[in-house]
């Protein structure tokens, strides 16, 4: 098995205007959530909350990843191949106009990542 981690760092809120209007538009819109869904090989595999670390065991292979928020607002689809027993980290967050990003994770990522603990997926109506 290898396995896919994804670290979702809380991120400081920045006011601007390029971001208080969409967050502003977006909590006028829809509910207040912050989960964002994990999509591996296109389904879902679950949600990640802010920071979480979200742990997939897949088999080896070719996969792709890629987050979604909010319906239809979603980040760029990353493809990676994985040998038997190989990790690869990535970093998830939102870009200033409320849209998810997601990166590999750097060294100084991957620190962060092995300080913090692997949450357990949110419980149904969990809201942070």
């Amino acid at each position: 098995m290898s396995a896919i981690r994804v670290f979702r760092p809380k991120q400081p809120w920045s006011v601007s205007p390029r971001t208080v209007l969409p967050a502003a538009l977006l909590f006028r819109l829809f509910k207040p959530q912050s989960n964002f869904t994990v999509v591996l090989d296109g389904r879902p595999a679950g949600k990640i909350g802010n920071d979480q670390v979200r742990v997939f065991e897949v088999e080896p292979g070719e996969h792709r990843l890629h987050m979604r928020f909010v319906g239809l607002r979603r980040s760029a689809e990353l493809r990676m191949s994985l040998k038997e027993g190989e990790e690869r980290r990535f970093v998830c967050g939102t870009s200033g106009w409320g849209w998810p990003t997601l990166r590999e994770a750097s060294p100084e990522d991957a620190a962060k990542i092995r300080g913090i603990s692997v949450s357990e997926p949110p419980k149904p109506g969990d809201r942070r």
